[in-house]
């Protein structure tokens, strides 16, 4: 199994100006940084995201506050960049009048930043950190990837502000903008929001809504573009768990009972920072404790195909657990295995299509009030729950939640195609 990669859209600066109801700190950022470390999941993130995200930033003027340093520099976390560079990239779209590189420029960081940049731009490009874009036309896809959440109701979407009266008079403008070409099409996506409803009660909600869905369809089509590029690799989206897109997610088939007893990881309380050489060796493939990271990977992959049983994960993630403890030189009889790392959770609505009701596998170790759902399997019923123990299940179905699930490879190559290249 190749290693997996992530498209990293927490990070999106569409987010920034229309926040999901989610909390997302600098505290967030790391435990998500840390999270895929753990899980082995690489991470591929935007130069722009990398550039004017504040806690991004900060991770990188300040690296013993974050790994994300590190992990960049051990070819984890890679940078997706048209030019390979990052001071070009600034330099370029500011001139261009892009106004989140023009404030970069100007704000207090950017003499720090650039200096530093600077000093470690050359190991980057001699590593081969920096990765092309797509070569996929990226506008393109988003209008596809948006369209097909046309047909749904905004009840089925989580939306509450937002009519269907307003969602439709929205796409009626939003596809008369697309007539000539499909050019910058979620800026023509937050151009016909506030357009219809920019003077209507609650304008600011309903807007926030209607943006909050573009998201999620720009990291779904991202990831659906990444598919192509990287054919046969796992592909991840990082983004707020979506309705509208559940259909993309590939979905897991172990059975009901063993999903009961799931074996969990457990991982140390504190994790430090300021050594970076832990988290660069903990993601070196040639490392002892990523060997047993990969048996981890490799045995809830068959578990999610229903090919190991729950015993067989067990082990596994008892050796992957004092494997981590020994790593990170926590000693256990300190209380140095803390966190239990995953739990199961309902996600309501299943696939809108009208498919199987789902649940998902959270990973709770970062703060039990912000759940990131993993995976997402197939159940024949609600009643599944009432057999969980009561710390074991949570109900997502009227939450927003975060997800970094793997999207359907037959399904995102299917939707590839019906996109052009970029020329």
């Amino acid at each position: 199994m190749q290693q997996a990669l992530t498209y990293l859209g927490t990070l999106d600066d569409v987010v920034q100006r229309y926040p999901w109801n989610i909390e997302m700190g600098q505290q967030q950022f790391n435990q998500m940084l840390i999270r895929k470390a753990l899980l082995g999941e690489k991470i591929i993130i935007n130069d722009g995201y990398l550039l004017n995200h504040p806690f991004a930033r900060h991770a990188l003027l300040n690296p013993t506050s974050s790994p994300l340093k590190a992990l960049v520099e051990a070819n984890f976390v890679q940078i997706m960049s048209r030019s390979g560079s990052l001071l070009d990239v600034a330099e370029k779209m500011s001139a261009q009048g892009v106004e989140s590189f023009q404030t970069l420029q100007k704000s207090a960081d950017w003499p720090a930043l650039q200096t530093m940049l600077k000093q470690w731009e050359p190991g980057l490009q001699r590593i081969e950190n920096f990765i092309p874009w797509p070569k996929k036309h990226i506008s393109h896809g988003f209008d596809n990837m948006l369209c097909r959440s046309r047909h749904l109701h905004v009840e089925n979407l989580g939306m509450t502000a937002v009519t269907d009266d307003d969602f439709q008079r929205v796409f009626d403008l939003y596809t008369l903008k697309n007539k000539s070409d499909k050019e910058a099409t979620r800026t023509r996506w937050e151009q016909a929001c506030i357009k219809v409803l920019g003077d209507t009660p609650n304008a600011k909600e309903k807007i926030n809504e209607l943006m909050g869905l573009a998201s999620e369809a720009y990291h779904y089509n991202f990831a659906v573009c990444l598919s192509a590029q990287f054919s046969q690799r796992k592909i991840l989206v990082e983004t707020r768990y979506s309705r509208a897109f559940a259909d993309l997610i590939q979905l897991g088939q172990p059975t009901e009972s063993e999903l009961i007893d799931i074996p969990s990881i457990q991982i140390p309380q504190k994790l430090s920072f300021d050594r970076p050489q832990l988290w660069k060796t903990l993601v070196d493939p040639f490392s002892d404790v990523a060997g047993v990271q990969k048996e981890y990977q490799d045995a809830m992959e068959q578990f999610f195909a229903g090919q190991v049983n729950a015993k067989l994960v067990e082990e596994v993630s008892l050796k992957y657990s004092k494997a981590l403890s020994a790593h990170f030189e926590n000693d256990e009889q300190d209380g140095g295995i803390k966190k239990v790392a995953l739990s199961i959770g309902f996600l309501g609505l299943g696939l809108v299509a009208g498919g199987p009701v789902t649940a998902g596998l959270l990973w709770l170790a970062e703060n039990s009030l912000l759940p990131t759902v993993t995976r997402v399997f197939k159940l024949r019923d609600k009643g599944f729950f009432k057999k969980q123990t009561p710390n074991q299940s949570l109900d997502l179905s009227h939450q927003n939640t975060l997800s970094s699930v793997s999207i359907s490879l037959p399904l995102a190559e299917k939707l590839a195609k019906d996109i052009p290249d970029f020329t």
